[in-house]
């Protein structure tokens, strides 16, 4: 694209009413194209105009209320010239959307009835109080005084008494008719008013546009797409697993779930969802001189604890290392994407992370730097997916779901017996991506054979790499591990356990069943101690990954079948047999975990 045709976006923000324009033109555009990214999206419009020769004053209006100003730009599409972008808003009285209106007047006429509502209760109400409640009164009062005198009209008496109940059931009904219009329609607001809210999300009465200045050397049909990002909007993965056991194979029903409550409805759009960070900033930011000097690490010291508030020096306890270098990155990425406005702030992380380096111990020192790339692996993975067919998401409080892809993998099928862990054995697949979408971490729904099994997540997951996934319990077939036997012996100053263990697996199907069987021995880089595997019956898997990857770690892996109605005495059995030999004046302790440490 000629750089000339791209404008330089000078944004200039009015809140004060408009001045006369003249004879400029107005067209609010289509939003063509959106770009999803995480925390805001790039909305692309498409504007048709003719123009004479000359320049010319377009007035895109109705921009959302979440709009980063800084970021317009337009494109050129045609032999003009796009010449700068001006940015204005003012206040407007109401929402001029037909939705917003319709709901605006249904509003109106429910407030409306509820008032007549209340005015018709209210009149029921002193009625009654007023003529019959007297009524009741009087001819109570009045039969008292006849009895009292020896008199008694019962006629007269009857009959006001019988009007007057007569009545009272009449006002009665007609209240609780009235009580439950008001609560009809009070529901009903209640309900238009949450819509309204909804479509309204986002939103101010505040009416925005973009200026565009154009320049073109004669009379001609003009097509330019106006670009701006907006925040509150927002994606994330999720998945369907649908296991095909008969097919052999793993269908993963790729969904994203966006938010956008930007300010403007999307209709009928082209979509892309994004993992890339949206810049606008072209200038990168400048690396400055570190100057560094000497402290006393005693004083600092007897500073610390004496406030608290200072912070914890690099190395010393209360500095969370690997705490404080994954914000700093998570901040830089944030902040780096704004360009020289940043370039402090981005100087200061820096400082923070070498001063780290300078004081920290190597060994530490590279234990966070693994976490650090593990994170960096995550979260640097840029895919771009573009979405088929057109879409429409209103800007709304809640969430859309919309498909990505639907993709059928070849799965290898298995049963994994852990019992060491659980007594359950689960349906588990070996899947290999072999298709061209790289799938994101995110939450997932697992299904086997049409039923839901339960919940599970994805990691990230590369074109052609290989991933597990669980498919539920089969509550058929049972899983057991016990201790048969255990032999202490000390020769000479070293204790010799030897240790025979048995684990059972009953299928109580009436098919075979592929099953791996996994148990452990300890392992130890200490020279001190010595772990033997004796044997094992049957033998362990020739798998070359389990040999390459978890044999040295002490996994014992078997890939087995269980016959139909292996249970009891007739149940797979597998006996295996090791040796632990070390000082007799010690004792075996697990070494502490990564989160103890």
């Amino acid at each position: 694209m000629n750089p000339l045709k791209t404008a330089t976006v000078f944004v200039v923000l009015l809140v004060t009413p408009f001045a006369a324009l003249g004879d400029v033109q107005s067209d609010p555009g289509r939003i063509s194209r959106v770009t999803v990214y995480h925390g805001r999206a790039l909305v692309t419009r498409t504007v048709s105009v003719e123009l004479a020769a000359g320049a010319t004053e377009l007035v895109v209006s109705d921009l959302p209320a979440h709009i980063l100003p800084e970021t317009l730009h337009a494109d050129a599409d045609g032999p003009f010239n796009v010449l700068s972008v001006r940015y204005r808003e003012h206040a407007v009285s109401e929402d001029t959307r037909q939705e917003v209106r319709q709901l605006d007047e249904q509003i109106k006429e429910l407030t409306r009835a509820h008032q007549h509502t209340q005015w018709d209760l209210e009149q029921l109400n002193d009625q009654w109080a007023n003529m019959y409640a007297r009524l009741r009164e009087f001819s109570v009062a009045a039969a008292g005084s006849d009895i009292a005198r020896g008199l008694l009209v019962y006629e007269p008496l009857q009959k006001l008494t019988a009007l007057i109940d007569q009545k009272s059931q009449e006002m009665l009904d007609r209240r609780k008719e009235l009580t439950a219009d008001l609560d009809d329609v009070k529901e009903q607001l209640e309900l238009l008013k949450r819509q309204r809210q909804q479509l309204t999300a986002g939103r101010s009465r505040t009416e925005r546009q973009a200026l565009i200045f154009l320049d073109a050397p004669k009379k001609t049909q003009a097509q330019l797409q106006l670009s701006y990002l907006v925040s509150q909007a927002d994606w994330t993965p999720q998945y369907n697993l649908r296991a095909l056991s008969d097919k052999g194979q793993v269908v993963v029903e790729y969904h994203a779930v966006v938010h956008q409550s930007s300010g403007e409805d999307w209709d009928d759009i082209s979509l892309a969802l994004s993992t890339a960070t949206p810049s606008l900033a072209a200038a990168p930011p400048i690396l400055k001189p570190l100057a560094v000097n000497l402290a006393s690490l005693a004083a600092a010291r007897q500073a610390q604890q004496a406030e608290q508030s200072i912070p914890a020096i690099p190395g010393m306890p209360g500095s969370d290392l690997s705490k404080v270098l994954i914000g700093n990155r998570k901040e830089r990425v944030a902040r780096q994407r704004k360009g020289k406005g940043n370039n402090q702030f981005l100087n200061q992380l820096a400082d923070v992370e070498q001063n780290f380096e300078f004081n920290v111990a190597g060994s530490q020192l590279r234990r966070v730097q693994k976490q650090l790339e593990q994170q960096a692996q995550t979260e640097g993975v840029t895919v771009t997916y573009n979405l088929p067919g057109r879409l429409a998401l209103p800007s709304r409080t809640d969430q859309h779901l919309v498909r990505i892809a639907s993709v059928p993998l070849e799965a290898r099928f298995t049963l994994l017996a852990t019992p060491l862990l659980t007594d359950y054995v689960y349906h588990y697949a070996e899947i290999t991506n072999l298709s061209d979408t790289v799938l994101l971490p995110g939450p997932a729904s697992v299904y086997r054979d049409g039923e839901f099994v339960g919940k599970s997540k994805l990691d990230l997951i590369t074109i052609g790499q290989q991933f597990d996934a669980g498919f539920g319990i089969d509550s058929q077939v049972h899983a057991r591990r016990e201790l048969v036997d255990k032999k202490t012996r000390i020769q000479g100053g070293n204790r010799i356990d030897t240790f025979n263990y048995r684990l059972t697996l009953s299928n109580y199907k009436d098919q075979p069943a592929d099953i791996r069987l996994l148990d452990r021995l300890a392992h130890s880089k200490n020279p001190a101690i010595k772990i033997d595997f004796v044997s094992a019956k049957p033998e362990l898997s020739t798998d070359a990954e389990y040999l390459r990857t978890q044999r040295d770690q002490g996994i014992l892996r078997w890939d087995l079948q269980a016959q139909p109605h292996a249970t009891n005495h007739n149940a797979l059995t597998v006996d295996y047999s090791f040796t632990m030999e070390y000082d007799k004046n010690t004792y075996i302790q697990p070494e502490s975990s990564p989160r103890q440490q």
